[in-house]
This record gives C-alpha cells, structure tokens and sequence, in this order.
C-alpha cells in the first residue's frame, strides 16, 4: 500500500512540475533561448552599472534572440553612445536597439529634471526652483 501512495506522489508531483514549466511565457523562445536572453540582458545591466564614469540608473535593458535594446533617459549624447558601446561589447548581443532619450534638461543627482512636477500625497503638483542642486 504504501508503494502505491509513494507512486502516486510522484506523478502527482511530475505533473505539477511540467504543467508549471509549460505555463511559463517565454514569449515564443524556447526555454533554453529564454534563460539565454535573461542572461545577456543582466550581463548588459551589470556591465552599466559598473561603467567608471556613468552607472546608467535611468536605462532599462532587454533582450529578445539576442537582439538587446536600451530604453530609458541620460544627460548627454555622449552618455548614450557610451552605454551602446558598452552593451554591444557584451558576449550573446548580436543586435543593439538604442532607444536611450537624451533629456534637454538637466538631471539632478536623483536622475529628475529640475523643472518636472513633484506629486506629494496627492496634492496639486509643485515644480520645484531651478537653484536645486
């Protein structure tokens, strides 16, 4: 009897498994593509964050077959040509999409425009003085 229940755990406990991994959207990639994809994307993030002069806070990174694309914000157009330099470095990027916005006001360290509405506890928006460091 007791072989039985232990049998009847384990293709319970099979099937959870495979209807789980099935149930995984990978978007049309196999699984294997996927994870692969995963990891160029947070090997390009991680190679960002790391730059010596920009750490790149504001730039998400994804990728999909190995095509990896760069969205977000800088300062400068220096900035985004050094992040599309540094991603197309990284090994498994076989294609770059640079969609980085270069902002035409300047950041504060936060990575705001000194002149964008600041929403508190939702209360009428304030823009905040220029002399903001």
């Amino acid at each position: 009897m007791q072989i039985k229940q232990l049998m009847l755990a384990a293709c319970l406990g099979t099937a959870v498994a495979v209807a789980g991994l099935t149930g995984c959207n990978t978007g049309g990639r196999t699984t294997g593509t996927y994870i692969d994809d995963r990891k160029v994307a947070s090997r390009v993030k991680g190679a960002l964050d790391d730059a010596p002069v920009y750490k790149f806070p504001n730039v998400d990174v994804s990728s999909f077959n190995g095509t990896v694309q760069l969205n977000g914000f800088v300062a400068t157009p220096d900035q985004k040509q050094q992040a599309a330099q540094i991603a197309s470095r990284i090994e498994g990027v076989r294609q770059l999409v640079n969609n980085i916005t270069v902002q035409s006001m300047p950041m504060s360290p936060t990575g705001r425009t000194n002149s964008a509405p600041v929403y508190n506890n939702n209360n009428p928006p304030i823009t905040p003085p220029n002399n903001i460091p």
